[in-house]
């Protein structure tokens, strides 16, 4: 049952709705897209919105440092994909602190503010960067993953602070780049030691618990061939004909399609909250010239699990050796995997921050579920390196990564009210 000062916060937010508003499209303005590999941020708009962020935050007493990462130097870790090569510069960290009173639990509020491309413009209805506002939704990159997270985040903070409410816990802020390429942001935050009872990322959830997300092995698979020119009728290889590694890399996409369907019915990949694992050929490149032989095929692939890591990786190299077993030219050229590991993360549903989340929501009048995502989220390094029971609440996440993205304002009050309502009670106050 909400209480008299958490009804008096809740009636605030409604009052703040345009300001969240404002904030959310001043923050949809910056270009914070994620830079491809080999490239930088060229730009000033990761350093410009993370000083608006940081302005907020200190308006709201927190001591807020920024630092930009260096890749190189970051502590190798089971289950961490670092690109030391990696250039972030331009596209700081910020971690913002705010000592409680004493006596409540420590909470770290998570949020990255890089976007992912998008995409061709001419496809839009509205300026990717527009923010504009239309039938009660704000259109932009990043509008619900996840601009519209940190601006609720960051606004519920300013306004407990300006209602005179102080909590008894210590509230850590972390805003940080790079989660949708490799979780460096938040990696680093982990490894300078920041630590809290419990985290919350208020990625697009739909107003559900997000408790568990599967990990990632991606890389490539290459295959081999021999060069030959391809308008001679060739004799067989033994013979020193020449060798077609599309054609060989034929069979490997096959049969990683077969693995596919293969988990999708095993028992030991059935989970409460994810789906089977899966493993998906999403590039392929090979030959350099329309009349010669290909020599070399690079299948591009990623695969998402819930079993054990090793295990997958095992049967990704079980399968490769049981399709070069039955080709006479794979078997002694076989193809070579080359793969990175992020790791899954889960926590149980009765952690008291799951519990603490849930009920929050069923107060504010939804029907909130736990729930699970395909893809991973920056709560692996926070569950996995620092040991913190982490879990997502937030709008509703279907434009993601699409044409037109929006976030429509209801969503974004809603979350607003849930995570002031759950900082409240996760840290207590007086």
């Amino acid at each position: 049952m909400l209480s008299e000062k958490e009804k008096s916060l809740l009636g605030l937010i409604d009052e703040n709705r345009d300001g969240i508003v404002r904030y959310l499209r001043k923050l949809l303005a910056f270009r914070t897209v994620t830079p491809a590999q080999g490239q930088r941020a060229e730009t000033g708009d990761f350093l410009e919105h993370q000083r608006v962020v940081s302005e907020t935050l200190e308006e709201s007493g927190f001591r807020v440092e920024t630092w930009e990462i260096e890749p190189s130097k970051l502590e190798p870790f089971p289950g961490v994909y670092i690109d030391p090569e990696r250039d972030l510069s331009n596209m700081p960290v910020l971690v913002g602190r705010l000592r409680g009173q004493g006596g409540g639990r420590s909470l770290i509020l998570n949020g990255h503010y890089d976007v992912v491309p998008p995409g061709i413009v001419e496809n839009w209805k509205h300026d990717p960067f527009g923010a504009e506002i239309e039938d009660n939704r704000i259109f932009g990159r990043g509008s619900s993953d996840m601009k519209g997270g940190i601006a609720a985040m960051v606004q519920a903070l300013r306004i407990i602070h300006t209602s005179g409410i102080r909590l008894n816990g210590d509230v850590t802020v972390e805003i940080v780049p790079d989660e949708e390429a490799t979780s460096m942001g938040t990696l680093a935050c982990c490894q300078k030691g920041y630590n809290a009872d419990g985290a919350v990322i208020p990625e697009p959830t739909d107003m559900n618990v997000l408790i568990a997300v599967r990990g990632n092995l991606s890389g490539t698979i290459t295959v081999f061939g021999r060069a030959g020119h391809a308008d001679i009728n060739q004799p067989h290889w033994k013979e020193g004909g020449a060798v077609n590694a599309i054609s060989k890399a034929a069979k490997i996409v096959l049969a990683l399609e077969d693995l596919t369907r293969e988990w999708r019915d095993r028992p030991d990949k059935r989970h409460p909250y994810l789906d089977p694992d899966i493993i998906v050929p999403t590039t392929i490149s090979g030959g350099k010239w329309v009349v010669s032989y290909p020599e070399e095929v690079k299948i591009g692939f990623t695969a998402d699990f819930n079993s054990p890591a090793a295990n997958l990786r095992e049967e990704i190299e079980a399968q490769l050796k049981r399709v070069a077993a039955a080709d006479s030219w794979m078997r002694e050229h076989p193809p070579l995997l080359e793969a990175d590991l992020m790791y899954g993360a889960e926590i149980d549903r009765n952690e008291p921050i799951a519990m603490a989340a849930f009920t929050t929501l069923e107060e504010l009048g939804f029907q909130p579920r736990f729930c699970g995502w395909g893809t991973l989220t920056d709560a692996i390094h926070l569950v996995n390196y620092s040991k913190i029971p982490t879990v997502s609440i937030g709008p509703d996440g279907r434009t993601a990564h699409e044409t037109d993205e929006y976030l429509d304002i209801e969503q974004l009050t809603a979350t607003a009210k849930a995570l002031a309502l759950l900082i409240l009670r996760w840290c207590g106050s007086e």
